[in-house]
């Protein structure tokens, strides 16, 4: 009798620490795999040589914490937007961008479009994105981005552009937070269209998205806000490359100590990250899971020699197909 108590005791405590064990998994939706051990490593062993005020971790968004497949989210919204913003501007009707948003608007997967952006040398893509809002106040863009990405489904997936967020991803970025860093999403897309969707699903304020800035004209009305009336043009450099190690220091005056990307594109915030003297992490997510999208790590000219660039800079490569347990946000995280 006595040793069947004690073999129930010790299933018991057994069952407790595998609870425990599981709760304390801060990466629950990452499968067990060096990356991940690397990962937990860095963040429970190293970090602790960092000073809390220089605990600082940069992100890409589109591809690298969300979906950005057939449409990243600042397209998908600029589309329907001069549909709806510009409808009644003539002189844009028969512009090539203006018929790429109305083939977009009809089929977000067109692969004329998707696999055409440039007409005669020029990203016609860029100029949707750039036209779609003109003289738009920039808080009212952000209001229709939030609305169409809160309603719009995702080709494919059934779900709304603003909760196609990866869970493993979402979960990385709390652990961050529990170990004291200054988080920044860093993208290319438009900066209106990364405060609109961001902030409920990464709990982060607008002073930590940064976003390519478009121009614009302010006024001050004797009653109310000051208003922002959006142009068709950008503040140089974009976030993209260079351009966003540009921008990283400009808004943040500080070397980030970890890097997450999805492209080429982001191997200027990794080079950065590189050189800062303090223990320091780079991760490129690879799109190699059918789960999702598969497609090469970078847009517009290719870089075939990627992984070893990787290698060479001991630079973590995390396939979705072997990293990720789960890929989508769960539903007590959409908000």
């Amino acid at each position: 009798m006595k040793i069947k108590s004690l073999i129930l005791v010790g299933l018991a405590v057994a069952a407790v620490g595998c609870k425990q064990q599981a709760v304390q998994d801060p990466l629950p939706s990452w499968n067990d795999t060096p990356v991940k051990q690397q990962i937990i490593e860095y963040l429970d062993v190293k970090a602790e040589q960092i000073p809390v005020e220089d605990r600082v971790a940069v992100f890409d968004m589109d591809g690298t914490i969300m979906c950005e497949a057939p449409l990243w989210c600042e397209i998908a919204v600029a589309a329907n937007g001069i549909m709806e913003f510009q409808k009644e501007n003539p002189a844009i009707n028969q512009t090539e961008y203006y018929k790429m948003a109305q083939k977009l608007v009809e089929n977000p997967a067109d692969s004329t479009v998707l696999n055409n952006w440039f007409v005669d040398g020029k990203n016609y893509l860029d100029s949707v994105v750039h036209n779609a809002f003109k003289g738009v106040d920039h808080e009212v863009y952000i209001d229709f981005a939030h609305k169409f990405l809160k309603e719009t489904k995702v080709p494919r997936y059934g779900m709304p552009y603003a909760e196609a967020f990866y869970q493993p991803m979402l979960e990385l970025i709390d652990y961050l937070k529990a170990k004291q860093f200054e988080i920044y999403l860093v993208s290319g897309s438009m900066q209106g269209v990364v405060w609109a969707v961001a902030p409920e699903a990464t709990g982060l304020d607008r002073r930590n998205l940064i976003g390519t800035v478009q121009n614009m004209l302010v006024s001050y009305p004797t009653e109310g806000k000051a208003s922002f009336k959006i142009e068709n043009t950008i503040r140089k450099p974009k976030n993209n490359r260079d351009g966003k190690t540009v921008n990283i220091y400009n808004h943040c005056g500080k070397i980030p100590v970890m890097a997450v990307g999805n492209t080429t594109g982001d191997f200027g915030m990794f080079e950065m990250a590189s050189t800062s003297p303090y223990p320091h992490l780079a991760i490129l997510i690879n799109h190699d899971d059918g789960r999702e999208y598969i497609y090469e790590p970078w847009h517009g000219k290719g870089m075939p020699g990627w992984q070893d660039t990787l290698k060479v800079h001991n630079w973590i490569q995390a396939d979705m197909s072997k990293e990720f347990k789960t890929v989508w946000m769960t539903k007590q995280n959409a908000k």
